[in-house]
């Protein structure tokens, strides 16, 4: 894990998964969030897109693992974070979640991260920023 002091502008990282049925049930199971366009094939081949769409907040929560986990790291937290969601997220869907320190704050030992998260095709399907304040 990283100390402020070492995290330098340009530092990046990124994990890879591939969104499954379970994942989408589990996340609705924790949050309560039953919308039908996520849990209902029925409804969701009839819908705009043509089937079950994943949980925007599912697939954007992988930027707090990165950020929490990885850069800036165990210990860190997210104060602010603002997303665009460009494109859904189906079933059996890899996706890729990037983050990259665009600016350090060195009075409250925070980061400005930019990040994306893109489909297997390589196209975005969110992309934003978030605040985090780092361990000393």
């Amino acid at each position: 894990m990283p100390k402020f002091k070492e995290i330098q502008v340009g530092d990046s990282a990124s994990m890879e998964r591939i969104i499954s049925l379970e994942d989408i049930e589990g996340f609705s199971n924790l949050t309560g969030d039953k919308n039908p366009l996520h849990i209902d094939q029925s409804f969701a081949e009839k819908a705009k897109f043509g089937a079950r769409v994943a949980h925007g907040m599912l697939t954007s929560s992988f930027v707090s693992t990165l950020i929490g986990m990885t850069l800036p790291g165990e210990g860190s937290i997210i104060t602010n974070i603002s997303l665009d969601f460009r494109k859904p997220v189906f079933i059996g869907d890899s996706i890729c979640t990037t983050i990259e320190v665009i600016k350090k704050i060195d009075l409250s030992k925070q980061v400005l991260i930019k990040l994306s998260v893109c489909n297997q095709h390589s196209k975005a399907v969110i992309s934003g920023t978030a605040k985090a304040i780092c361990q000393e």
